[in-house]
């Protein structure tokens, strides 16, 4: 991990997901934050923005597109599909602020009373 990376929060279920994806054929599904400069949300348009911005220019550096990208711009975040090289550049960005796996293993449920 890069000293970069370091400085995103990062699931452990991502990390053991992209450790165990064969090819970049296979892929990845993940949430990212963005990383605010203050301390308000940024503008939905901004969001959009921002988003788009870095995704280029990590498919640029990596030679690769993401496969699908769904952004939440009330929220200042975005779930992508790519390969596994293509969310490894996406954590060494200084716009990333964290990364959840958008699959994550099955939880214990709770029962409820009745």
């Amino acid at each position: 991990m890069s000293k970069r990376q370091a400085r995103v929060k990062t699931d452990p279920e991502l990390i053991k997901q992209l450790d165990q994806t064969a090819s970049n054929e296979d892929l990845v599904e993940a949430v990212f934050t963005l990383r605010l400069s203050t301390k308000q949300l940024l503008a939905p348009m901004q969001v959009e923005e921002v988003t788009q911005k870095v995704l280029h220019r990590v498919s640029q550096q990596v030679g690769i597109d993401a496969k699908e990208v769904n952004i939440f711009r009330n929220i200042g975040a975005f779930v992508i599909s790519a390969p596994p090289s293509f969310i490894r550049e996406l954590l060494s960005e200084p716009e990333i602020a964290s990364a959840i796996a958008n699959q994550q293993p099955k939880q214990i449920r709770i029962p409820t009373a009745k």
